[in-house]
């Protein structure tokens, strides 16, 4: 009996023993990620003050192109919701396939928010729409790109 006390007294011990030590150490991890996490917070509150949003997102200002030009809307405001964009591109023989868009809205803290885009021809040559859904009001990027143009960044504020 005495041996079995003994026994059961080791196997507490060293099992209680591991616990703590795993505690300590999930406590040391979870004040290092507290410490990043304060550090992220600070920079972001402390840093972007003041900045345009396209230095902290990564997402592009408004950055002209001699190739691709924007023929509508004639305005960079825009209403939040489904939007239609007409670009013309300099160069000939272009189908939409070789027309990329990337629709974006920077976001506080968080990866960019993007939107999806259809090219379709548009009416006249070298006209392309640009069907999207800006889902949020602020700040929006539109990055187009066609093959062998320089690309354009299109910036609109969605209202």
């Amino acid at each position: 009996m005495k041996k079995i006390f003994l026994a059961i007294a080791l196997v507490s011990t060293f099992l209680f023993s591991c616990s703590a030590q795993s505690g300590e150490q999930a406590t040391e991890t979870s004040d290092s990620a507290e410490a990043s996490t304060e550090q992220a917070n600070s920079k972001s509150d402390g840093d972007r003050e003041g900045m345009d949003h396209s230095q902290t997102s990564g997402t592009d200002q408004a950055k002209k192109s001699k190739d691709i030009h924007l023929v509508s809307p004639k305005t960079a405001e825009m209403s939040m919701g489904d939007a239609e964009l007409v670009v013309h591109v300099e160069k000939e023989n272009l189908t939409p396939e070789d027309v990329s868009v990337q629709v974006s809205m920077p976001m506080e803290g968080e990866a960019d928010m993007t939107s999806l885009a259809i090219v379709e021809p548009g009416d006249k040559a070298q006209e392309f729409k640009i069907k999207t859904n800006f889902g949020m009001a602020g700040p929006w990027t539109v990055q187009v790109k066609a093959k062998d143009a320089e690309p354009a960044t299109l910036a609109f504020e969605v209202k």
